[in-house]
């Protein structure tokens, strides 16, 4: 028999064994060819090229690239491990070194060209399929599909770097591997001694750290101890390794207790507590994929599906501009009039008084410039704003805010000074001493409030805005007297006044005050154009549904990870679980029983795994999002997402469980 008829007889025979290798191969060319060609799209540079989105973007190319250079190297050496006992019987027959190299090349070789033309005619096909859905979100501006070669270069580029690195581990293997490590790397199991004790403490210290750590974010806990959360985060993810080894001893511990149902399971049960070392590694490997993917889906799906909630909390009203002395001149009687005149009705059409003075915060005992333009408010205009009836004293304040946070903040002492913007020199760029800055505002008049004397509150006042014609979205609201004092010493250019209107405002009343604000000012001013509550909404679907998208293959690619690495794990078991099986047969196990024992053994493998991933990836979610007030709303969004997770690993179970069956054939 000839080398290349060895070639040919061993791919025709191990061609459902390699289906595995080329799906992954395949899978990953795909990704990366649709990650370069939103990278590379020239509609995508031009709408997001300057904006954080398109580093999104980059950074999403980044961490795919990095997954498929793990996600392929371990799929490769978990193939060459199940593959040992073939490779131990060619060295036995005579084989040398040279030849199984020669032999791996060209097998490798050949799924290397078959994956990557797959995987490009896949790419380029998703892509079109994956542009059409982004779409359909994009409402504003839409992308259009474009081949580009910088694509096709990037992900074959990367493609056949992660091949040629993995096909020299494979070299090294098989060279430093003797026949009797080749011959039995594939019956080779996790065995050890199962520590009970490191395994109790590592779950006590698991559930402090998660009960922990969102206090630590929140800062109830710990304050001024970033590393503190760190730590435990590094410790809810490091625990579960320790439990895993040890979960199966337990569990076997406390089912000896129940006779009847600790006999029934009795050879499942020592089974998995004869390979926990392999199952552990296994199972903390996808529970780790499955929380990553729960996460990051979750975390922009539930995004995605608050965007109207978000835009409402931000934008309490429909319209808002601020008016200077200088530009967007206009009574509210007018603005009323061209809103009409486009067949819109106005409920509320107020406007609000403000003046803008540097603002500086006492910063861990230095004092620092925090904002150079302020908006304050007096309390009367505030409360008759608001309908509130706020009372306060010449040093107190309040800080008003369009967010309310479960995270309790202090507000350190705060220096408001009545100065142009334009004297803030150098010296003040700096931080200095409460002494220095005393010294340096000895000759413009200032009021000092102390962190008590400042309250937090949160009110739906005014529209975010963050422009560089100013940031608006909190404001701070000072006693009347000291509020005239100020106003009646600074320039007119630092008092403003806000415009701000509620009703039934559609997109032609919205140009047309547009339209008529540039023609008022005599040129266009993005910087203090008005804020159309509508309009940035659909701006935050807009975004939030292309990272959505984005991130929805992360998310994915972690999601097929865990799939993966759990065929390659029931994939590798195979031939060791033929010859339990035999001896089972010898004692008088029925094929039924078996098929029994084998299907519990599966679920173990796959569900516990599952569920763990789903409740670890949601627990990070709610830590991200635990300053929220509405914090269990968002998680009930991304709890669709685990649910949908869930229901496509039962049937990913059954699918592995008659492949699983398939391969034992006769065994049975």
């Amino acid at each position: 028999m000839t080398f290349s008829s060895i070639v040919r007889k061993n791919f025709i025979y191990n061609v459902r064994k390699y289906m595995s290798l080329y799906f992954v191969n395949t899978l990953i060319v795909a990704i990366l060819f649709m990650f370069g060609s939103l990278l590379f799209n020239s509609d995508v540079y031009r709408q997001v090229g300057t904006t954080t989105l398109y580093e999104v973007i980059k950074s999403a190319l980044m961490g795919v690239v990095l997954f498929s250079i793990v996600f392929i190297t371990y799929s490769n050496i978990s193939f060459m491990k199940y593959r040992g006992k073939e490779f131990g019987m060619y060295i036995t027959l005579g084989m040398t070194t040279k030849d199984l190299t020669r032999l791996l090349f060209l097998e490798q070789a050949g799924i290397l060209i078959i994956s990557l033309v797959t995987g490009l005619v896949s790419g380029g096909v998703f892509s079109k399929l994956f542009y059409m859905g982004l779409n359909q979100m994009l409402i504003i501006n839409p992308i259009r599909f474009e081949f580009s070669v910088n694509s096709l270069l990037l992900s074959s580029g990367i493609f056949l770097l992660i091949f040629i690195c993995n096909f020299i581990f494979n070299i090294l293997y098989i060279r430093k591997t003797s026949i009797i490590d080749v011959l039995n790397s594939s019956r080779k199991k996790g065995v050890g001694k199962s520590n009970l004790m490191l395994g109790m403490i590592a779950m006590v210290v698991f559930v402090v750290s998660a009960y922990l750590l969102p206090k630590v974010l929140l800062k109830q806990v710990f304050q001024n101890q970033s590393y503190m959360f760190i730590l435990f985060l590094v410790l809810t993810l490091i625990c579960p390794y320790i439990i895993f080894g040890t979960l199966i001893v337990v569990i076997k511990s406390v089912m000896k207790l129940f006779k009847k149902t600790y006999n029934n399971n009795l050879i499942v049960l020592s089974n998995l507590s004869h390979r926990f070392l392999a199952y552990k590694s296994t199972l903390y490997i996808v529970s780790i994929l499955i929380a990553g993917a729960i996460f990051f889906i979750g975390m922009f799906y539930s995004m995605y599906a608050t965007s109207r909630d978000n835009n409402d909390m931000e934008n309490p009203f429909d319209i808002m501009f601020v008016e200077t002395n200088q530009l967007n001149m206009m009574n509210a009687g007018e603005v009323e009039q061209i809103l009409k005149e486009q067949g819109n009705t106005i409920e509320q059409n107020s406007t609000l008084e403000f003046i803008e003075l540097p603002q500086f915060r006492d910063n861990k005992g230095a004092m620092v410039l925090w904002d150079d333009r302020t908006c304050i408010i007096s309390e009367s205009l505030f409360n008759q704003h608001m309908g509130t009836q706020y009372e306060l004293k010449a040093d107190q304040a309040l800080e008003s805010r369009l967010h309310a946070e479960n995270m309790k903040h202090e507000i350190p002492t705060t220096f408001i000074s009545v100065m142009n913007t334009e004297k803030l020199d150098a010296q003040f760029q700096e931080s200095m001493s409460k002494e220095g800055l005393v010294q340096a505002l000895a000759q413009y008049p200032y009021v000092e409030y102390p962190s008590q004397h400042i309250t937090i509150i949160n009110l739906p006042f005014i529209n975010f805005s963050d422009l560089a014609g100013g940031y608006y979205g909190t404001a701070l609201v000072v006693d009347d007297q000291v509020y005239d004092q100020w106003k009646a010493e600074i320039r007119q250019e630092q008092i403003k006044k806000f415009h701000l209107i509620k009703g039934d405002i559609n997109e032609q009343g919205y140009q047309s005050l547009v339209n008529a604000l540039r023609e008022r000012n005599g040129f266009e001013m993005d910087d203090l154009k008005p804020i159309y509550k509508e309009g940035e909404f659909k701006r935050k679907l807009e975004s939030n549904g292309t990272i959505f998208f984005i991130v929805l293959f992360l998310g994915a690619l972690f999601a097929i990870a865990s799939g993966v690495v759990l065929f390659h794990k029931v994939l590798s078991d195979i031939e060791d679980q033929k010859e339990s099986l035999y001896s089972l047969q010898r004692m008088g196990v029925t094929s039924k029983e078996l098929k029994n024992i084998i299907s519990k053994e599966l679920a173990i493998t796959f569900f516990f795994p599952t569920l763990f991933g789903l409740g670890l990836g949601l627990y990070y979610f709610y830590v991200l999002f635990s300053n929220r007030p509405n914090v269990l709303d968002v998680v009930g969004k991304a709890s669709i997402v685990a649910l949908i997770f869930l229901v496509l690993q039962i049937i990913f179970y059954f699918v592995s469980r008659r492949k699983y069956f398939s391969e034992l054939g006769k065994s049975l």
